[in-house]
């Protein structure tokens, strides 16, 4: 019998948060159990889990939290779970438990958000801890060549992320502008995403068609990229066709 454990750092809306969730809410046809835990932080998320979902916040302070990780431990244990997959940086608490328990198996999902950047990656620990992982998911083929020319497990595999649109209790965003002339998108604000291309080609579309406007979905770090972002939308003198509405659940509501 498959019993399934996610472990992510925390329950906010982001990409490798969301599709823990996911996967935890649709293995629970698959499985005998299907649960999910958050190490740090709880978040909006935890209201997109599953009735039926285990869930489990062990409230992890530093990276040797021993009653958070005796916690983990003992819930593994209880349940009678076999199959720990650890999302992002979780997995070295994964490898912790597994050490008490080494019956159980380690699947790593890769989330790296700075792939176009491997060669600046930290990979000694990452290498190291590759030799108590059964299998190894990566979200694109750039993190998926890394670990196969950099682990030690060789079973690995790439899995697009995927969405899963259903309705929230907190369907509550209300788009400005007008209908039928929204631009949306849907990503955090970092680099990787390219907002700042994205507000180039707005200011061409915005010359031409200047009813229509642009919506952005997504976590505003407040950090030096963001600073670029909004100089640059004050620039572009664009401050009144675009709105920001930071992360947000109710995605299918605003796509509808």
């Amino acid at each position: 019998m498959i019993r399934v454990l996610q472990i992510i750092d925390s329950l906010h809306a982001g990409g490798a948060e969301r599709v823990a969730v996911n996967y935890a809410n649709g293995l629970m046809d698959f499985v005998e159990e299907s649960h999910i835990c958050s190490t740090r932080d709880e978040g909006p998320l935890l209201n997109s889990i599953d009735v039926g979902v285990g869930y489990i916040y062990i409230k992890k302070k530093s990276v040797l939290d021993i009653k958070a990780i005796l916690s983990l431990k003992n819930y593994v244990a209880k349940h009678k779970i076999n199959i720990i997959h650890a999302h992002s940086s979780s997995f070295f608490i994964a490898i912790l438990v597994k050490m008490l328990l080494p019956r159980v198996k380690i699947v790593w999902h890769d989330h790296f958000g700075n792939s176009e950047f491997l060669r600046t990656r930290p990979k000694k620990i990452i290498q190291f801890s590759s030799r108590f992982f059964s299998y190894v998911f990566c979200v694109n083929t750039q993190l998926k060549d890394w670990a196969k020319d950099n682990l030690y497990c060789k079973n690995v595999g790439f899995v697009k992320n995927f969405p899963v649109l259903k309705r929230t209790v907190s369907d509550s965003t209300k788009l400005k502008g007008v209908n039928g002339k929204r631009i949306l998108c849907l990503a955090n604000l970092r680099e990787q995403k390219n907002h700042l291309r994205l507000l180039e080609a707005f200011k061409i579309v915005n010359k031409k068609y200047p009813d229509w406007t642009l919506h952005c979905v997504g976590k505003d770090f407040k950090d030096e990229y963001s600073n670029l972002f909004l100089s640059k939308l004050k620039a572009y003198k664009l401050e009144q066709q675009l709105y920001f509405y930071e992360s947000r659940n109710d995605i299918l509501n605003i796509l509808e």
